[in-house]
């Protein structure tokens, strides 16, 4: 049984959902994909969350890196494993 765009928005007022946006891959192209669409996400709602995931830690914490210098009050974490 499919669920009604009325009953998803009953729902939604119950539990509304945080505002957060998960990225996987922070390779060169996914690298700039997830700066783009966290900084375009940022710049609309301050209290977004993102998070990020990369088999190569070290790429996820450069990332982190690189965003919170240009958005110091973002909030932005590290995800281990996709399932996170």
């Amino acid at each position: 049984m499919r669920l009604t765009l009325q009953r998803l928005r009953q729902l939604d007022r119950l539990a509304p959902r945080v505002k957060g946006t998960s990225f996987i891959g922070l390779g060169r192209m996914g690298s700039e994909m997830a700066y783009n669409l966290f900084s375009k996400q940022y710049a609309q709602s301050q209290d977004s969350r993102f998070v990020v995931c990369d088999a190569l830690k070290e790429n996820a914490h450069t990332f982190c890196d690189n965003f919170l210098a240009k958005f110091p009050g973002a909030k932005l974490e590290v995800a281990d494993t996709p399932q996170e």
